[in-house]
């Protein structure tokens, strides 16, 4: 009876002890699958970077801009930035659990981007700029809370920016500029602490600007360039914004006066507000900017001048 027991109680622990040990066993396989899953997809490779060196014949820690873990030896990082790869993103990449940068910018990437990729929890740096992506900013991007950078600039990107990346308190750097995003910018962006940079410019956002809710100790850099833009800047904008060096807002629809927060700006080194509908005198406190290297007014209908 005793040892009818034991042999249960060991084939108990065998069987579900299974499972752990196949599923170290296969872990990097399904890395390696999921980027020849990659390599199937992409259907021009001027350089012949993937066709000759993503071989299943070769260990995939030494394939081209493949890193992987000094520990758990998986696939930690992917760069594959410049290599002209004209291709879609499969879904497969959603495996790679343990990828942390994740770099596919200035290539000819086209399609959206597989909802798998929310599956990447571990991702810090998404930059995917300069392809040809296209469809709306998916809203599942808000559930990768581990990123520092999302970077999308210069794609095919429609539909108004989520209000999920508000999620993102880690953010430091978001670079949407040069799609054809419209809508208004959420109010929930600034409730970020960690910003350092936003690029919005050169979409079709419209809508007015709204305060900045809280202190944004790092936020050094707004640009909104090119936008459709309207109603006069809140009076309080920049009473959070003390570290700012760098304000961008030309050709859009602003109208009103500079408000005169933004001299408690005392970091301010580049001001753009040209090509709107700003109006008044200029207030002499621009003069107390001391950091202040250039200023982009004109095109406007302010009175008086710079002394």
């Amino acid at each position: 009876m005793g040892n009818t027991f034991l042999n249960l109680a060991l084939l108990i622990i065998f069987h579900f002890s299974m499972p752990t040990f196949s599923m170290k066993l296969t872990t990097i396989l399904t890395d390696q699958s999921a980027l020849l899953a990659l390599k199937d997809h992409v259907i021009h490779d001027p350089e012949n970077v993937l066709t000759t060196n993503w071989s299943a014949s070769s260990h995939v820690c030494d394939w081209f801009g493949v890193s992987c873990g000094s520990k758990h030896r998986r696939v930690t990082a992917l760069d594959l930035t410049g290599l002209g790869l004209v291709g879609t993103l499969p879904p497969h990449l959603g495996n790679l659990s343990f990828l942390s940068p994740f770099y596919v910018t200035n290539n000819s990437f086209y399609g959206g981007l597989p909802v798998q990729l929310s599956n990447l929890r571990r991702l810090k740096y998404l930059s995917f700029g300069n392809n040809s992506f296209s469809g709306e900013i998916p809203s599942w991007l808000g559930s990768l809370t581990e990123l520092r950078r999302l970077v999308l600039y210069q794609n095919n990107f429609k539909g108004v920016i989520p209000f999920s990346l508000a999620y993102l308190s880690k953010l430091e750097v978001l670079y949407l500029f040069e799609n054809q995003i419209s809508g208004s910018i959420p109010s929930t962006i600034f409730n970020i602490s960690s910003l350092k940079k936003i690029d919005l410019s050169y979409n079709m956002l419209s809508g007015s600007i709204r305060s900045v809710p809280r202190d944004l100790l790092l936020l050094e850099g707004i640009d909104f360039t090119s936008n459709n833009l309207t109603g006069h800047i809140p009076k309080d904008m920049f009473d959070h914004l003390p570290n700012l060096k760098g304000l961008y807002w030309s050709l859009n629809l602003l109208s009103g006066r500079i408000p005169a927060s933004l001299f408690k700006c005392k970091e301010l080194q580049k001001l753009s507000v040209s090509y709107n509908q700003m109006e008044g005198r200029l207030p002499i406190e621009i003069g107390n900017l001391c950091m202040l290297q250039y200023i982009y007014i004109g095109q406007n209908h302010f009175e008086g001048n710079i002394c």
